[in-house]
């Protein structure tokens, strides 16, 4: 329809013809910050020909963002306090032992095994056991069963969901090779491989807030899933080639619900979902996947990586990736011949691959110190809140929050925790007193954990002495 002039301010036009551009990034992301709780309803004009490519390819855009937006909103407001009480729990190690620059490259002219744990991974792993040298082998965290029962031992096992357990996925006794781990990374993964882990940033506050303290990030980053991540380490490894197998994107099963390949040991869980999409398939013309912003983004990065190195995707089914190869396991041999001819075994006693990325001892002095400032500013207000228990009303706790969480330092410290609860602070909303509760006590264990983390970083004698006799705040 006519737009009505004059064009009020909060409607924004954009006009869309045959040569659109990229869509406008920052006018998307600023309408879908309008409501924290809601996305938008998407509705298509019937005069809109489903022909027109630029329409498509907006509505595409649209849709997706959409919808990863949603998910990552609705993740951090669900356990915004554990992924928050895992980056403190890692933070130790985050700070002395981060992935090095020294890693790039590392894997150049050599063959680079991808793992996935999709359906299609009980067919195609057996298959890689021999007859490919000695390539890298780097395994998302929920493979190592099928890994161990092939008698297959990877060079890294990637983790970065904050709720995945080690021993859903494998067993304390069997920790091969280096863990590569995000921040928020559920602490078995640590404990089990202990000097054995490097740590990669990612999409964290707190991360954020230690770069404005002149500690960087890793040039590599974990993102969305192990999968993915694990593809951009091969990636960042300079692999000669990249062989994926198990990353299939798409469910598996008669109503697609199933995630996870036998030899798992994860094929009981099923995927919870009441849609599905429907998008390209590697031997069929479509599949069907609930995992819609994980394919695409993986996808997208598949077709990047694609422009640097061979990339090929060993299935039987699963999603079209943008810029693989699709080999079909019937073609093994000629795969093996073809990589045989062309790659060279991995040198795992090359001195870069022991290496880590640590902050050096006056910076970290300086860091814990300033950790320790904030840590004590937030117990200032904390304390008296807590003590008074009963006697403290809603409003108290109310204030607190909202004081706490004004303070940019504090709040982009306390990461994913303080953006859980951000929105139920907003005009309009009253959090109950059982939340309020909750809140306080979160943020004590929270805040617990920092301090343990200040100790477990083996500060300087003279800055523990001063953190367990003195405040610093």
């Amino acid at each position: 329809g006519e737009l009505p002039s004059p064009i009020p301010e909060n409607l924004k036009q954009i006009i869309v013809t045959p040569e659109v551009g990229d869509f406008p990034e920052e006018t998307l992301r600023d309408f879908l910050s309008l409501n924290y709780e809601t996305m938008p309803s998407i509705r298509v004009s019937a005069a809109v020909s489903p022909d027109n490519s630029a329409h498509a390819k907006i509505l595409n855009h649209v849709t997706h963002q959409a919808d990863a937006t949603l998910r990552a909103r609705r993740t951090r407001s669900e356990n915004g306090s554990l992924r928050q009480r895992n980056v403190f729990r890692n933070l130790a190690g985050y700070l002395t032992a981060r992935t090095p620059e020294s890693w790039r490259d590392l894997a150049e002219g050599s063959l680079v095994v991808v793992v996935g744990a999709g359906p299609s991974l009980d067919v195609t792993l057996p298959l890689v056991r021999e007859g490919f040298g000695q390539p890298v082998i780097i395994a998302a965290d929920s493979t190592l069963r099928a890994l161990v029962k092939n008698g297959i031992s990877p060079d890294f096992v990637v983790s970065i969901d904050p709720e995945k357990k080690l021993a859903s996925c494998g067993s304390v006794d069997d920790c091969p090779g280096i863990a590569v781990l995000s921040t928020q990374a559920h602490t078995s993964w640590k404990a089990a491989w202990g000097k054995n882990v490097r740590y990669l940033s990612g999409r964290v506050l707190t991360e954020d807030w230690l770069v404005g303290k002149n500690t960087p990030k890793t040039t590599m980053q974990a993102v969305n899933n192990a999968g993915l991540t694990a593809l951009l380490l091969a990636d960042y490894l300079g692999a000669g080639a990249v062989l994926l197998v198990g990353m299939d994107l798409s469910g598996s099963g008669d109503e697609g619900n199933l995630r996870y390949a036998k030899s798992t040991g994860r094929d009981h869980i099923e995927v919870a979902t009441s849609h599905y999409h429907k998008i390209p398939g590697n031997h069929a013309a479509t599949v069907l996947t609930p995992f819609l912003s994980d394919w695409r983004e993986t996808s997208e990065n598949c077709a990047s990586i694609a422009t640097r190195r061979y990339l090929i995707n060993l299935n039987d089914r699963g999603a079209q990736l943008k810029g693989t190869m699709v080999i079909h396991p019937d073609k093994i041999d000629e795969l093996r011949e073809t990589l045989g001819d062309n790659l060279q075994p991995f040198d795992r006693e090359t001195e870069p691959f022991g290496q880590r990325l640590a902050t050096k001892a006056h910076e970290l002095d300086q860091l814990t110190t300033l950790l320790a400032t904030r840590c004590d500013e937030i117990w200032k207000g904390l304390r008296p809140i807590l003590a008074a228990g009963n006697h403290s009303t809603s409003e108290d706790k109310i204030r607190f929050f909202i004081e706490l969480l004004g303070q940019e330092e504090h709040a982009t410290l306390l990461g994913d925790y303080a953006f859980s609860i951000m929105p139920r602070l907003m005009a309009g909303n009253k959090p109950s007193e059982s939340e309020l509760n909750l809140w306080l006590h979160e943020l004590r264990d929270i805040l617990w954990l920092l301090e343990d983390a200040l100790i477990e970083v083996e500060p300087s004698e003279e800055f523990l002495t001063r953190f367990l006799t003195k405040t610093f705040a």
